[in-house]
């Protein structure tokens, strides 16, 4: 199917496609890799401590003993819902890291697949100069 200008638009469906199919693997790759991320937070000066996988599961908690102590259950609790969040707050931070990390990566493959070698090409020779520095 061809549009205005011969633009070849079964060719645009078929890069929108594969294009969508790229951005879906690469979710499945990065939530593996993901899982396979440790994160800790601790508080209490690692009087508590929690990890969990990058994508924000919980695996471990561990608690220094002498916490136990009678009257000391609001400062636990509060020490272990801290703990948590720091550790939250790290697998936020690793997938956010992995998915700029994959967004490069694919925008570089779909620029390379334009011709522009992995990053924009210089649209300046297409212009013939045009849109440079004032002279």
């Amino acid at each position: 199917m061809t549009g205005p200008g011969g633009f070849d638009l079964g060719n645009l469906m078929g890069m929108v496609q594969q294009a969508q199919q790229q951005a879906e693997q690469m979710k499945q790759k990065m939530a593996a890799e993901l899982a396979n991320k440790t994160v800790e937070g601790s508080t209490g000066g690692g009087m508590v401590k929690v990890t969990a996988s990058g994508n924000g599961e919980l695996r471990t908690l561990a608690i220094d003993e002498s916490l136990y102590a009678p009257g000391e259950k609001d400062m636990l609790e509060d020490l272990i819902v801290a703990a948590v969040n720091v550790a939250l707050k790290k697998a936020k931070e690793l997938q956010e890291e992995a998915q700029q990390g994959e967004m490069q990566n694919m925008m570089g493959g779909m620029m390379g697949g334009m011709g522009g070698g992995g990053g924009m090409p210089d649209l300046s020779s297409l212009l013939g100069g045009m849109g440079g520095p004032p002279r």
